[in-house]
This record gives structure tokens, C-alpha cells and sequence, in this order.
């Protein structure tokens, strides 16, 4: 799986973290199968959930490079939005914060992944007082 390759289950079990793995499957009236959360971390955000949704994009994919162009940083901006597009509505009628975490196929991450890893990195140094610079290398 991919999220058990990421160690991010794991790191979040250490930040004494309530998770569910692949959430969400026949959750709608439509009994739609997608399942907006392949992660679901709870009590989050002001006591919501949050949904995390792992993509890896590869760069060599010529569809990707057509639609977005040579920008640094588009591809996994424009595969952001597409999560949310597919996610956002799902997500807020479950009450659950929807955040894609995209990383690209050489190891760069999108904006918003980066934003959530640091607030779980700021906090496992709260909960575990390791200095902050190795909770963050130990979600690496």
C-alpha cells in the first residue's frame, strides 16, 4: 500500500493520532464507491477530521506536461485542484477537511501537502519533545 510505503500511518500512531486507512467507500446516497480519504486523521482541524488524499504524479507522463506546461510546481498544483474538484463537495458533507498530499515522481511535494507535514511535524515535537528539525526528519 501506498500509504504504509509513505510511513505516514505510522507517523501518525507516534503523534498519538486516531487514523483510518482507505475511508469513505459507500458513505454516499448515490452509493458511490470513491472514497475521498486515504488516510482519515481525526479531530484535526478545529476538531474536524481531515482527509488525506496521496497522489504521485510522474512528470514523464506526456498527457501531464501537455496540460500543464513546463512550470515548475504546476503539475502538482493542477493535480491538487483536480483532488479537490473530486473531493471537496464528498468531504464537506461528511464534515471532514479535504487536503490533497501530491508528490511528484522525483520526490517533490505540492504546496498544501507541504503545509499539513509541517503542522504534523510541529505537532510530533509537541506531544514527543524532540526538538522540531528531528520530527521532521523523522517523518522522512
Amino acid at each position: 500500500r501506498m500509504m504504509e510505503g509513505l510511513g505516514l500511518v505510522h507517523f501518525f500512531h507516534r503523534a498519538h493520532a486516531s487514523v483510518q486507512v482507505e475511508v469513505g467507500a459507500g458513505l454516499f446516497p448515490d452509493h458511490s464507491q470513491s472514497r475521498p480519504a486515504d488516510i482519515l486523521v481525526q479531530t484535526w482541524d478545529l476538531g474536524r477530521p481531515v482527509a488525506l488524499d496521496i497522489t504521485v504524479v510522474s512528470l514523464l507522463n506526456p498527457s501531464t506536461l501537455a496540460e500543464v506546461g513546463a512550470m515548475v510546481g504546476a503539475v502538482l498544483e493542477a493535480t491538487e485542484s483536480r483532488k479537490h474538484q473530486a473531493n471537496d463537495e464528498k468531504c464537506t458533507a461528511l464534515e471532514w477537511v479535504s487536503t490533497p498530499l501530491a508528490v511528484d515522481s522525483y520526490g517533490a511535494w505540492g504546496r498544501e501537502a507541504l503545509v499539513f507535514l509541517a503542522q504534523v511535524t510541529a505537532r510530533l515535537a509537541i506531544h514527543k519533545s524532540p526538538p522540531k528539525s528531528q520530527a521532521s526528519f523523522d517523518l522522512i
